[in-house]
C-alpha cells in the first residue's frame, strides 16, 4: 500500500471514530519470542487513546517520506521499509494471536515492558502503532492517589502510560519509521546489521585485501556505527565497485593523507580501531573530488556523492 493509502486510512478513521476497534498490546522481548498482554479497554479509554494517537499522527504524514538508511535520517523526514526486511515482525505478530496473547494482566510485570502496540481495525484494515515504553517513576515520598465512585483512594505507582508519539507504523507490508532508533529497539534490527556485517566482512575475506583481517573483523562486529555502515553498503551493492576499482585506492589514500598503510601483496594494512571509518569510507565509495577547487574530502551523506 503507499503512504496515500495510509494517510486515507487515518482519516478516515478520525472522521468517523469506530467504537470497539482498538487493542492495546504491552509486549517485551523474550529470547526467542516476543510475550504480549492485552488488557480489556473501556469504550471511553479506547476514545481517549484514538483521539491522542491518531491526532498527531495525522500532522506527521506531511513530512517527506524517504528509504530506510540504517546510518541515520535528516530531521523532518519518515522513513519507510518494507515489512519483509524486518525478521522479527513476524514473531510479534504470532505473540499477539488469540492463542497465544496473554489477558491475565495478573501476570504482567511492568518493569519487563519494552513497548506497547495499538492496533486499529475498520472495514477489514489495520494498521499497528508501536511506541517504546517509558515506565512511570516512583514517586521519592508520599502516596499516589485517585478518585473512584467519589472516595480517595490510594493506587500503585506502577502506571501503564501510553503516550500521543508513536515511533512506528505497520500499515499492510509498508513499516514507516517515526523515531529511527526504534527499530533497533522494538525489532532488535541490530542482528540485521549483523547479519549484513558478517556478509560483508566474508566478501572482504575471499578477496583477501585487508591483512590482519581477524582482528578488523572483531573490531567491525563490536562497533554499532560500522556495522550500520556495513549495511548500508551491502543494500546498495557497493562492494563490487570497490574490488573492481580497488588499483585506484592507494592514490586515494596518498591524496588524502589516510593513516593506512599497505603490505607487499597490495593489501590494505589494518592495525587499530582508528583506521576502521577510513576503511569503511573506501568500500563505501564515501570520497570524493569537487569540480572546481579540486578539492578531496568525505561526503557525509549519500545526497554529497
Amino acid at each position: 500500500m503507499d503512504t496515500n493509502a495510509l494517510r486515507e486510512f487515518i482519516d478516515k478513521l478520525l472522521s468517523e471514530q469506530p467504537k470497539n476497534s482498538l487493542k492495546v498490546y504491552f509486549s517485551y522481548w523474550n529470547a526467542p519470542r516476543y510475550i504480549s498482554f492485552l488488557p480489556q479497554i473501556s469504550t471511553e479509554v479506547q476514545d481517549e487513546i484514538l483521539s491522542a494517537a491518531l491526532h498527531n499522527l495525522s500532522t506527521q504524514f506531511g513530512n517527506t517520506i524517504v528509504a530506510y538508511n540504517p546510518v541515520g535520517v535528516a530531521d523532518g523526514e519518515i522513513e519507510k521499509l518494507d515489512k519483509d526486511t524486518i525478521e522479527k515482525i513476524n514473531a510479534y505478530c504470532e505473540s499477539i494471536t488469540d492463542g497465544t496473547v496473554i489477558k491475565d494482566m495478573n501476570t504482567l510485570k511492568v518493569d519487563k515492558i519494552d513497548f506497547y502496540c495499538l492496533e486499529i481495525n475498520l472495514d477489514g484494515q489495520a494498521v499497528f502503532l508501536f511506541r517504546q515504553f517509558h515506565k512511570l517513576k516512583r514517586l521519592r515520598k508520599g502516596i499516589l492517589t485517585r478518585i473512584v465512585n467519589n472516595e480517595l483512594q490510594i493506587t500503585d505507582s506502577n502506571f501503564l502510560g501510553i503516550e500521543e508519539a508513536v515511533d512506528i507504523v505497520l500499515f499492510g507490508d509498508d513499516v514507516y519509521l517515526m523515531n529511527h532508533i526504534s527499530l533497533e529497539r522494538i525489532f532488535k534490527y541490530r542482528d540485521e546489521f549483523l547479519k549484513k556485517t558478517n556478509e560483508a566482512l566474508g566478501e572482504l575475506l575471499t578477496q583477501n585485501i585487508i591483512s590482519n583481517i581477524d582482528q578488523f573483523t572483531e573490531d567491525c562486529r563490536n562497533d554499532i556505527r560500522i556495522m550500520k555502515r556495513f549495511t548500508n553498503i551491502m543494500t546498495k551493492e557497493r562492494l563490487p565497485l570497490f574490488f573492481d576499482n580497488y588499483e585506484k585506492v592507494p592514490d586515494i589514500v596518498e591524496i588524502l593523507g589516510l593513516d593506512i598503510d599497505f603490505d607487499e601483496d597490495g593489501r590494505l594494512v589494518y592495525r587499530e580501531k582508528s583506521q576502521l571509518f577510513h576503511i569503511i569510507n573506501l568500500l563505501s565509495d564515501a570520497y570524493f573530488k569537487s569540480l572546481i577547487a579540486e578539492r578531496a574530502g568525505v561526503a557525509k551523506t549519500e545526497g554529497e556523492i
